[in-house]
């Protein structure tokens, strides 16, 4: 069973219009649509925007069941120099927590070179970054050929300024910024369930100019992906 997760319902109405076999289950506060998608026994579910909305939801969902694979999907804001434009898609190669740190005077310290004294015996030590499962890249890479593939960056604070945009693009070597992604990530690597992230370009990061914007045209961009994908995915 695969499972399929965006944060928002707007990210997967495509998707849940050809969802057959359809069943609604219920998991805490979260709904699931339980069904079969292009061939493929899926659960779908909503998350919540943002790290902590996603994290909860998604640590509850798999203590109650166990998909062989996590699909996120959604939208995301194309960083300068990644070519990106609105409904292209990316894949992560990665994810990074990019406001997760310390912003002095001068320059922003990520966690990662802080030093702070961590005890792995007493708790998990805190990752800036996460790498995701390079089969399942390389898989995606194959079916969706035209796709970037790069770092993706997950803000609480998205970089709407061109100052943050090109400094955090900088930092991270990012190519696709979110709000969601590196939880996700923490989270499958915590149940060691494989991650495959995709989404679709809605904005150019740092602007809010609403010329810029097509968040339904990125979250198309995204579900038309997954269903690429789903087309060419193994039944076993």
């Amino acid at each position: 069973m695969l499972l399929i997760l965006a944060a928002s319902p707007l990210e997967t109405e495509l998707l849940r219009k050809k969802i057959t076999s359809l069943q609604i289950l219920r998991c805490g506060s979260n709904q699931i649509f339980s069904g079969n998608l292009q061939g493929h026994d899926i659960f779908l579910s909503h998350g919540g925007i943002g790290q902590v909305n996603m994290a909860i939801s998604l640590t509850r969902l798999l203590n109650a069941h166990t998909p062989t694979t996590v699909l996120l999907c959604g939208c995301g804001g194309s960083y300068p120099g990644s070519d990106l434009r609105i409904g292209d898609l990316a894949l992560a190669k990665s994810e990074f927590f990019g406001d997760l740190g310390v912003a002095t005077v001068d320059k922003f310290i990520p966690l990662e070179q802080l030093n702070l004294p961590q005890n792995p015996q007493l708790a998990p030590v805190t990752q800036q970054s996460f790498p995701l499962n390079p089969d399942l890249l390389k898989r995606a890479q194959k079916i969706l050929p035209d796709a970037a593939c790069g770092a993706f960056v997950t803000v609480n604070c998205c970089s709407s300024n061109p100052e943050l945009s090109i400094e955090l693009q900088q930092r991270s070597g990012g190519i696709c910024e979110n709000m969601e992604g590196a939880a996700v990530a923490q989270v499958c690597a915590e149940f060691d369930i494989p991650l495959l992230q995709l989404r679709g370009i809605s904005n150019p990061t740092g602007t809010r100019d609403p010329q810029q914007w097509d968040i339904t045209g990125g979250a198309e961009a995204a579900q038309t992906g997954i269903l690429q994908l789903l087309d060419n995915w193994p039944t076993t």
